[in-house]
């Protein structure tokens, strides 16, 4: 049950880190630029090695603009596109000046520019399905359903219910531009990406929205009609979202026409052909884009493309066309797939970072983002496209979030643990305590028992029993005595005050001796080498019994070096060294206190009678488990005092 709530808990968080971190991440104009940085290198390495023939563009530059014998009017816009059909073009694109544009607030017919605009407008009414008008809109993706503007001045309309006799969106294709396509900063730029179809609100009748297909892919259509191909351009209408333009290549890859080579200037500012028969060989059954391809304005439409070089709109159109030509743009996976990859890998991230063991999670998690770069290589051969950055700094940032939980989660627990652990060995302290506050009084009570009240007894006796008594001794004795059980009942009071666990004892016996030694020494009461031979214990953890044997051990352990220092100590002696050593074997213990004085000679095994020491040393001894002490004189001299022990 707890292994179940684990796994939630992580499939939780690995989702909302998953969502979180996509919404972050996404809004960081950085990550996107490194996205469209990424997606452009295999762009580059992504396209047939020749552009389709049945592509040629008109370029208008700078110079034309310049030129006094050419002036780039409607009727001289309508002679170029008429000489272009009659020499056997298929499609003629025309991307319009901006500024001729109707105001749609003008009532209909319009008298003022109806002469200019005629020329034009017979060509669109008499070759409609030849022509294809560009009207430039903003991104798409940024402001939804836009309202569209309708060439009106360029259809011709039913008298009587004022309907164009061509429908606007047979004649008319969207090109999505914006300005920022000259330093696109993301994916969804315009440089990089446009719709095939859009539903637009018409500008006459703002409640009606109508469909309608880009430049590209209704100069296609009506390529395919003229040249009775296959019909790609009804399944590509069918594709709802953006499409990524494959570029053939940077600015003028696709094959170009300059005014000057078609025209001759005239005084009746037409567009006089130099050679109908060249024209007639460049042009045939061929689409033909026309537009502005030099000079920083709006007719241009200048991008970046992904070679690096501005290219104008006109340019972008045919790389559009060529893509739609070839079946070679790339479809991109709709928002919902990447947010659905994205939130699995997060989850999977997740769950092997809950898991993990050491250097094996580094390349669990590093064959998960080689893995998902390597589906996203194959994807793009074959013309899918998935975000690269956004979904490994998304997994990044989870890893890196579940572990940082994790290791709270688990310091957590050690906290808890260790908490436990302390209120449990205080548990066992105060029960230690209990138990050595009890023997001690059992201790205090017998040895006035056995000492003081017998003697009290004796006196007692003889009281009752001699007549002639010594009064002064008498009282003398009982004073003796009642100092006697004074003093023992003073010392009870002074243990009781101070009863506690030793806190040197707490991380073991060997590191409470080590600690006392060294306050001896740096207080100056011990003056003697010391050598030392501290084993550390496998004492049991948590255990009431040996909390108290080890303060009776350390007791002991107290009271033999109390007697080197009063004994065998310069001045008293003539000790030079004290040895203290601790040792395991097995479950056997043994400290042993060593000093090199010459003035005691105990002999072998001979136990040590009387004195408040000697008792004490013999109470702790005795009930230890399996306890026993003995003051012995080593052959080199040494005198030694050891106190052995079973671990409980």
């Amino acid at each position: 049950m707890w292994r179940k709530g684990w796994q939630i808990r992580f499939l939780s968080l690995g989702i909302g880190c998953g969502v979180f971190y996509n919404f972050i991440f996404s809004q960081i104009p950085l990550v996107q630029k490194l996205e469209l940085q990424l997606q452009d290198i295999l762009l580059r390495l992504h396209h047939p090695k020749s552009p389709p023939q049945e592509i040629i563009l008109v370029k208008i530059q700078r110079k034309d603009l310049a030129n006094q014998k050419l002036s780039l009017g409607r009727v001289f816009y309508a002679d170029l596109v008429k000489h272009f059909l009659e020499a056997g073009a298929s499609v003629v694109v025309l991307n319009l000046r901006n500024d001729w544009r109707e105001p749609p607030e003008f009532e209909y017919p319009i008298k003022i520019t109806e002469p200019i605009n005629r020329p034009l407008k017979n060509l669109v009414q008499n070759h409609g399905d030849q022509i294809v008008l560009v009207t430039r809109t903003n991104s798409i993706s940024n402001s939804g359903k836009q309202k569209l503007l309708i060439y009106n001045h360029l259809l011709h309309f039913d008298g009587e219910q004022l309907r164009p006799l061509i429908p606007p969106e047979t004649i008319q294709g969207f090109f999505e531009y914006e300005p920022e396509a000259e330093f696109p900063i993301n994916l969804s730029s315009t440089a990089r990406r446009s719709h095939l179809v859009s539903q637009f609100f018409l500008s006459e009748e703002i409640n009606q929205v109508q469909t309608f297909k880009s430049a590209a892919l209704l100069a296609l259509e009506k390529f395919e009609q003229q040249e009775q191909k296959g019909s790609l351009s009804s399944r590509f209408a069918k594709i709802p979202t953006q499409v990524e333009i494959n570029f053939w290549g940077k600015a003028g890859t696709f094959p170009s026409l300059e005014l000057a080579s078609i025209c001759q200037p005239s005084k009746e500012k037409r567009c006089l052909v130099v050679s109908g028969s060249q024209l007639s060989q460049k042009v045939r059954h061929k689409v033909v884009f026309i537009g502005f391809a030099e000079g920083n304005n709006i007719h241009t439409m200048a991008m970046l493309s992904p070679k690096g070089d501005s290219m104008a709109g006109v340019e972008i159109q045919a790389n559009l066309i060529a893509s739609l030509m070839t079946d070679s743009f790339l479809q991109i996976s709709p928002r919902w797939v990447e947010l659905v990859i994205i939130i699995l890998g997060a989850v999977f991230i997740s769950a092997s970072v809950s898991s993990y063991q050491n250097w094996r999670l580094l390349g669990l998690v590093l064959a998960i983002f080689g893995g998902y770069f390597g589906l996203c290589i194959i994807l793009f051969k074959y013309k899918w496209i998935l975000s690269i950055i956004l979904p490994l700094l998304v997994w990044t940032a989870t890893g890196i979030s579940v572990f940082i939980y994790l290791i709270w989660v688990r310091q957590k627990e050690v906290i808890t643990l260790q908490n436990y652990q302390i209120s449990q060995l205080k548990a066992a302290e105060q029960e230690a305590i209990l138990s050595r506050t009890r023997k001690i009084l059992h201790r205090t009570a017998s040895d006035i028992h056995d000492g003081a009240l017998q003697d009290l007894k004796l006196v007692m006796d003889k009281i009752e029993l001699e007549s002639d008594l010594d009064v002064d001794s008498i009282v003398d004795k009982l004073a003796a005595l009642g100092q006697e059980i004074r003093d023992k009942l003073h010392n009870i009071r002074g243990v009781a005050e101070k009863m506690e666990v030793t806190p040197a004892l707490r991380q073991g016996l060997d590191v409470g001796i080590r600690a006392t030694l060294q306050d001896l020494v740096n207080s100056g009461k011990l003056t003697l080498t010391v050598i030392t031979e501290l084993q550390p214990l496998q004492e049991p953890e948590l255990n009431s019994v040996w909390i108290e044997h080890r303060e009776e051990i350390y007791r002991f352990f107290r009271e033999a070096l109390n007697n080197v220092i009063q004994h065998a100590q310069p001045p008293h002696g003539t000790a030079t060294q004290v040895c203290i050593s601790l040792e395991q074997q097995g479950v056997r213990c043994i400290l042993a206190i060593a000093n090199d004085a010459s003035t005691i000679k105990p002999t072998a095994c001979e136990r040590p009678k009387g004195g408040y020491g000697s008792k004490m040393m013999n109470a702790i001894a005795s009930e230890l488990p399996d306890g026993a002490w003995e003051m012995s004189a080593l052959p080199d001299g040494q005198v030694q005092v050891i106190l052995s022990w079973r671990l409980p």
